[in-house]
């Protein structure tokens, strides 16, 4: 335990900036005193004043710098004053710089990384251009939320000038070896175009003969290919890469074919297009280059012997017999090492080098038998004592350099401890970058990972345990994709395929997915990926955005509590005019009664009863929006039923407005609720009508489609065959605020008293509970088009029975044989309604409040003819109380009466053979026929 652990201080670690952090006050920093800080920033500050590595960290939307001792050494004299401050008040040179990438990391959460930026960086009093490494990943708080920026930073500037300086050197190789060839260009020049279509080659004689081929106008183009020594056609390999007319040049050796002789060419050519950019026609010329390189050949051995003599004044130049003894010496080498050459002569030599390097020096040796040049670096002591690297260069002797041929070897000392040292500072700059990038695998927030073809994990950070609770050992050689979800999976082995077929393209391919990942405790959390490929792995980095979405997931519960707020605030609006429209009238009849008074009664329940099926009305539509009405699905010829129409929509459109009907023969069958459907289409009609209020045209269409996978995900509709629907106007169409809020229900640009604002909610949820879709395309003053999408029936289906036969009766209610009918209904007022029209029906009746009261009567020995039970009872409710009947008396027939139930969607699905439904609110005469139906057809004993 550190002194500063025993003493409670923090930070715990030695360092000047450690020190200086701890003397930090309330006043000192916009951050006060540090043991005020959050745990977050507390950790990641230990983090970086215990790293060797240059590092800091910028907290909070104002940038406030904190950073190690490494850190302060590379800003000089910006250090101590800035530690503590924000950014831009030490910055102010680089801020214009610095902030919108940090801006990136801190809003947005992005990684950021580069290699050797240019800065221009005030740090000894003066700008000076310097040079880094950086790598900036966000840091977060104790919330989970962004609470800074981590810089990891290494100079370059020694390295980025060197390699400037190289590339300097290097250009005006190139351009005195360009002036050489523009000076002795000269020879024959061949011409050729070559026909790619039919792979012909037309050439001219004089390209022959430097080909050493018999003169013909056409060969065949690998005719020439051949004649390349060793190597395909330059030209070829590179030619289908180039775009345009862009002129392609190389030179290369060929072996001429009529006596072999090596020769070098010049090729230059251009390619054709045609419309389409498509290669047609190569053209150029040849020329023989083969005495500009031999020329070349004999100016470098030139230079190389100017080379020689040039080093031998700056350089220790001396000369050795075959035995390896020196027999002459320069006067620099002499002068470089303070011996005479005296002492230097023979095996004096040795003397000036240092011992662990002097078996180096000796094996030079080894190349005396086979008389090869020969190289070798040691460290040689100068006159004044130190030691400084050198580079040997050791030749056989040549009698051309006038040197005496019993003399036989060579050599050069040339200096090169700037060289080693720069070397040095080279390669620990590589190993510091390589620490520092192994330093963010290790750091990273992020879970990282590498993934070999197969999909199967080779590398993953420590990250992984600290967000999932994974060990990399329990990773490794693991398939990633038995970590996703498995509503996940498909999703991802698409995104990978498309990942693995895009990485032999040209650019560089990368993938955005979000899936859930499995935690070690078998939780899931939600992953944001960010992948790249190479040529053998996958490489990919991802940030947990579980807290995001469920941030997010509020804010949508939110916006709909509000959406639920407003239709709320519809519904009573509207309920209490209607409830208005029944309570006034049965007030005033029941005042009526009680003075004996009669006369006119039939206008105040005529009255109660219109609002009484008004009410009902707007629930069928509240509950259609919702996708909560019983449907009665079934095959339905979508021609027919719009053509049946035809009269009802022209009495309801109007004069003013022009109906066209354009059916297509294809459409066929769709899959629904023809009543339904009916009551969508009148709707649409209405609303068309109403945006058309000084005439125009509504055209209603069909279509039939068959969406594949990417067009029905592109819906959200299951792949396959659907009819299509469309009804278009000509009126005022929808502002785009107007369409955003189109189908919210009781939104209406109607004035009050002219619609409820239901009807395109009832259209929505209609579709949407068929398993089908409605979209809608306006523009204010070019009209409306809405497409209503149901799922087409299966060929050859036929409909399924009529559940329920609503026929009007007569006043006189159908009479019964005495048969018995169990009631079972928890509603006081509607349970005393069902049981006086059973009785006036001649009917005995049976009762129960909820389904364990009627079970008692059904295991008893009474007789029951009917049971007649609501839906939504409390406990067991009415479906799971007929299956208990049916069990204790086989074929019972059942009447249910629904007002809502969550599970009663499509009457097929819910009802059972002998059983029958009735929805609330019914008529007497209906509910009446529908007993009657049962009773007639219950089976016989």
């Amino acid at each position: 335990m550190s002194a500063f652990e025993q003493a409670g201080e923090w930070p715990a670690c030695g360092g000047e900036c450690a020190g200086l952090i701890r003397k930090l006050g309330p006043d000192s920093t916009p951050l006060g005193a540090p043991d005020g800080w959050p745990r977050a920033l507390r950790s990641i500050v230990d983090v970086l004043l215990r790293s060797s590595a240059e590092m800091a960290v910028y907290w909070g939307p104002d940038y406030i710098a904190l950073y190690n001792d490494t850190h302060a050494r590379t800003i000089g004299n910006k250090h101590p004053g800035n530690l503590g401050r924000p950014a831009v008040e030490y910055s102010k040179e680089l801020w214009d710089e610095l902030k919108p990438g940090f801006d990136q990391v801190f809003h947005r959460g992005a990684c950021a990384s580069g290699r050797d930026r240019h800065f221009t960086l005030d740090r000894r009093g003066a700008l000076e251009p310097s040079y880094f490494d950086y790598a900036w990943s966000p840091v977060f708080d104790d919330d989970g939320r962004i609470g800074g920026v981590l810089c990891i930073t290494t100079e370059t500037t020694e390295r980025v000038r060197a390699t400037q300086a190289l590339s300097a050197s290097e250009k005006k190789a190139r351009e005195r070896g360009e002036q050489l060839q523009m000076a002795q260009e000269a020879g024959g020049i061949g011409v050729f175009s070559l026909d790619i279509e039919s792979d012909t080659l037309r050439v001219s004689s004089e390209l022959c003969r430097i080909f050493g081929m018999p003169v013909h106008e056409e060969y065949p183009y690998d005719a020439f290919g051949r004649l390349c020594m060793g190597q395909d056609d330059p030209i070829a390999t590179r030619a289908m890469r180039v775009e345009g007319s862009v002129p392609l040049e190389a030179e290369y050796p060929i072996r001429r074919a009529n006596d072999g002789a090596p020769r070098w060419i010049h090729r230059r050519c251009q390619f054709v297009r045609d419309g389409a950019g498509k290669p047609v026609l190569m053209r150029g010329v040849v020329q023989d280059i083969t005495d500009r390189k031999q020329a070349e050949a004999t100016l470098r051995q030139s230079e190389a012997r100017f080379r020689v003599l040039a080093r031998a004044m700056s350089n220790q130049v001396w000369t050795a017999t075959a035995d390896g003894r020196l027999d002459w010496a320069s006067e620099s080498m002499s002068a470089y090492s303070g011996l005479s050459l005296e002492d230097l002569l023979g095996d004096g030599w040795s003397r000036i080098v240092h011992p662990d390097d002097l078996p180096r020096a000796w094996s030079w040796r080894q190349a005396l038998a086979t008389r090869t040049a020969y190289e070798n670096e040691a460290r040689l002591r100068r006159h004044d004592g130190t030691w400084r690297w050198h580079l040997s260069r050791v030749q056989p002797a040549d009698e051309s350099d006038g040197l005496d041929p019993s003399v036989r070897w060579v050599g050069i000392n040339t200096d090169i401890d700037d060289q080693k040292s720069a070397q040095h500072r080279l390669a620990q700059s590589v190993a510091e970058r390589t620490r520092d990038r192994d330093r963010l695998w290790q750091l990273s927030a992020d879970i990282m990972l590498m993934a070999d073809a197969r999909g199967r994990i080779v590398a993953v950070n420590p990250a992984w345990q600290a967000l999932l609770g994974w060990r990399e050992a329990q990773l490794l050689g693991r398939p990633f994709l038995r970590l996703l979800h498995p509503g996940d999976v498909a999703t991802a082995v698409a995104e990978l395929r498309r990942l693995r077929a895009g990485r032999t393209n040209s650019r560089l391919e990368h993938s955005h997915m979000e899936n859930r990942v499995r935690h070690l405790d078998g939780s899931y959390r939600i992953v944001s990926w960010t992948a790249v490929p190479d040529a053998q792995l996958l490489h990919a980095v991802g940030r947990d955005v579980t807290a995001l979405r469920e941030s997010e997931a509020r804010l949508r519960q939110s916006q709909k509590m509000e959406a639920i707020g407003q239709l709320t605030g519809g519904i009573a609006h509207d309920f209490n005019n209607l409830l208005q429209g029944i309570t006034g009238p049965i007030e005033l009849m029941r005042r009526r009664m009680a003075l004996g008074r009669t006369e006119g009664m039939e206008r105040y329940m005529d009255a109660a009863a219109q609002s009484a099926r008004r009410a009902a009305s707007l629930i069928q539509r509240l509950l259609a929006f919702s996708r909560r009405q019983t449907l009665d699905p079934r095959p339905m010829n979508v021609n027919e039923l719009i053509e049946s129409m035809d009269e009802l929509l022209r009495r309801t459109l109007g004069e003013q407005v022009r109906l066209s009907i354009t059916p297509d023969a294809a459409t066929g069958a769709a899959f629904g609720d023809a009543a339904q459907l009916e009551s969508a289409i009148l709707n649409l009609a209405i609303n068309a009508r109403d945006a058309m209020p000084y005439g125009g045209e509504l055209r209603i269409g069909t279509s039939a489609v068959l969406l594949d996978e990417a067009q029905a995900q592109r819906l959200d509709l299951a792949p396959g065959r659907y009819c299509t629907i469309s009804v278009a106007d000509s009126g005022a169409g929808m502002t785009p605020e107007v369409l955003a809020k189109a189908f919210d229900p009781f939104f209406t640009t109607k004035p009050i008293g002219q619609g409820t604002g239901l009807g395109l909610s009832m259209v929505y949820g209609f579709a949407q509970q068929s398993h089908g879709l409605v979209q809608i395309q306006s523009q204010p003053g070019v009209g409306t088009t809405v497409t209503l999408y149901l799922p087409r029936a299966p060929a050859g289906e036929r409909a399924p029975r009529a559940s329920i036969a609503c026929v009007p009766g007569d006043a006189a209610l159908p009479q019964g044989q005495g048969e018995v009918v169990l009631v079972v209904e928890d509603d006081p007022a509607v349970r005393l309604l069902v049981l006086d029209v059973l009785n006036e029906m001649g009917y005995r009746t049976l009762r129960a409040e909820d389904g364990t009261g009627a079970i008692p009567i059904l295991q008893s020995a009474a007789r029951i003819d009917l049971l007649v039970s609501d839906v939504g009872l409390p406990g067991i409710n009415g479906r799971q109380l007929a299956e208990i009947a049916r069990g204790l008396r086989p074929g019972l027939p059942v009447v249910f009466m629904t007002g809502y139930a969550e599970h009663v969607r499509t009457r097929a699905e819910f009802l059972a053979p002998g059983m029958q439904m009735i929805a609330k609110p019914f008529t007497v005469e209906d509910f009446a026929s529908l007993v009657q139906q049962a009773m007639r057809d219950r089976p016989v004993e």
